[in-house]
């Protein structure tokens, strides 16, 4: 009877199992660890999921998963010329961009590689016909790549979530319907807090304008893509699929993100990737932590790499970190061959770090860290204090985040330049014990939350999944023009109403002063 009972339970699980397409590109490792954890946790459930991983990045050694089914598609020449050619020039660049529009220019240059890849993607033999006999209940992919929306289109997939491994995206309304307030939210580029001064709202506006204008012209060649290959009448990536999507996803942490706008559709996930959990650091990174009384890990993640960084940086940090002979920094640097702590006993440089498990270990004293959407999380569950030295994109955010929760201070790239700026803040952060205890409470709050990240993602995704899709969650505000939404067509007929209404009283009175006084006058007369 035991072995029909198992039977029996077995059957009921997959009766119960759902199945889901995730789109993941293997591209960035903190997007390919996020997507990856999402579909982890789906299959834990007892669900099955199926990535479908192109690859961006051939140096990259994981897809995120461990227990997802993964379709890897090749490389395409597009995208191997380009990582041959300009890859490492797109990673140098990033330390001299300093304006948003040369950051953005920096993207607008990537995507050629990306539209190229989502061609060989689309035209992979047999996978849109196998994604169609899949059948799959609902579908989940990362808005970076508009490839993905084709691909659920095509496998026809109606029931769609979109996510995003950043905190937000100020800007989006044509996808959740909710409203930019450039006053006092700050944009996902924007370096500057929710308390702006006049200047810092202009930049802001500006920041949000551009991103709004940007991101939907940034979609035409993937959408010029899809016309050539399946004729014109194929659905608006941007505007017919994207736009309608079921839910949004965000790798944000409420208790600690700037307070914002929100919609039924935007659901909040932050810390999705620390469900795993961490594990007690080995005895050889034991030992290094046990060197010195103090100890710093220094690692910029793998976008901003330390070894491309302009050699007046690097040479302002060894310079730096020879300062403080009773603590052991650890330096994250790609390249061995340059011997980076050459003549510096407390530089341990290393290719690698485990650096969740290293954030969780209390000898750590600092974290000099690029704000990285997973960094900065990893960082903030743990309780430790930060040096924010953001790079590019979202990481300028980030860091005012942590500025405006006073669990760490923020220091511009430029900054790296300047070695008495880089030790007195340094100093700071050791000596001054607040920061500390403010980052340990934030930790605290944040692994004792009321829902986890992960309950409130499985629960949505199997309710989209079995009524979905989900368009009562739709604001219908998108659909107005922009005279219509911000009621400037209503303002201008009462403004009208009023102007009318004063120049008939003033003819009025005009006349009635003119009728008043030829009577006068005439009586006057007689």
């Amino acid at each position: 009877w035991l072995i029909r009972v198992t039977l029996l339970l077995c059957i009921l699980q997959n009766a119960s199992a759902l199945k889901f397409l995730a789109y993941s590109p293997m591209w960035g490792r903190s997007h390919v660890t996020f997507m990856g954890r999402l579909a982890d946790v789906l299959v834990e459930e007892g669900h099955e999921v199926t990535i479908v991983a192109p690859i961006f990045e051939a140096q990259l050694d994981t897809h995120g998963t461990k227990l997802a089914k993964v379709i890897e598609i090749p490389q395409c020449e597009v995208m191997a010329e380009y990582q041959r050619d300009r890859s490492e020039e797109y990673s140098s660049n990033v330390w001299r961009t300093k304006s948003l529009l040369g950051f953005l220019g920096e993207i607008s240059r990537v995507k050629d590689a990306w539209v190229g890849q989502c061609n060989a993607t689309l035209s992979d033999p047999g996978l849109v016909e196998y994604l169609k006999e899949e059948k799959f209940d609902a579908a989940f992919y990362e808005l970076m790549d508009m490839c993905g929306a084709a691909l659920f289109h095509l496998a026809g997939i109606e029931k769609i979530a979109l996510t995003l491994s950043a905190a937000t995206f100020e800007g989006s309304f044509i996808y959740t319907g909710v409203p930019t307030v450039s006053s006092y939210i700050p944009g996902p580029m924007s370096a500057v807090s929710d308390r702006m001064t006049f200047l810092e709202r202009v930049r802001n506006f500006f920041s949000l304008f551009v991103v709004k204008i940007f991101f939907p012209l940034m979609t035409q060649p993937w959408q010029n893509v899809v016309n050539a290959r399946f004729g014109d009448d194929f659905p608006n990536l941007f505007e017919d699929i994207a736009a309608n999507n079921s839910l949004m996803f965000l790798n944000n942490e409420p208790l600690i993100e700037f307070p914002r706008l929100t919609a039924h559709k935007i659901i909040d996930i932050g810390g999705i990737t620390l469900s795993s959990g961490h594990q007690k650091l080995k005895e050889t990174w034991s030992t290094v932590f046990d060197l010195r009384p103090q100890t710093v890990l220094f690692s910029l993640g793998t976008m901003a790499k330390s070894y491309l960084m302009p050699e007046e940086y690097k040479q302002t940090l060894r310079e730096t970190f020879a300062k403080f002979p009773n603590v052991t920094f650890i330096w994250k640097y790609e390249k061995p061959e340059h011997m980076i702590s050459e003549g510096i006993d407390n530089i341990y440089e290393t290719v690698w770090v485990p650096q969740n498990d290293m954030l969780y270990d209390p000898r750590l004293s600092l974290f000099i860290t690029h704000c990285g959407q997973g960094s900065t999380t990893e960082a903030t569950a743990a309780g430790v204090p930060l040096i924010a030295i953001p790079v590019l994109g979202d990481q300028n955010r980030n860091a005012q985040v942590i500025k405006r929760i006073r669990t760490g201070i923020v220091l511009r790239k430029e900054n790296l330049a300047n070695g008495l700026i880089l030790e007195s803040a340094i100093r700071e952060m050791l000596s001054d014990k607040s920061y500390a205890e403010r980052a340990r409470k934030t930790g605290e709050m944040i692994r004792n939350r009321p829902f986890s990240p992960r309950e409130t993602f499985v629960k949505n995704m199997e309710f989209m999944a079995r009524f979905g899709p989900l368009r009562m969650f739709d604001h219908y505000g998108k659909n107005l023009n922009f005279f219509q939404y911000y009621l400037i067509d209503v303002i201008a007929f009462l403004v009208a109403i009023v102007l009318l209404t004063i120049f008939v009283c003033f003819w009025v009175c005009r006349s009635i002063f003119r009728t008043s006084r030829k009577v006068t006058q005439k009586a006057k007369t007689e």
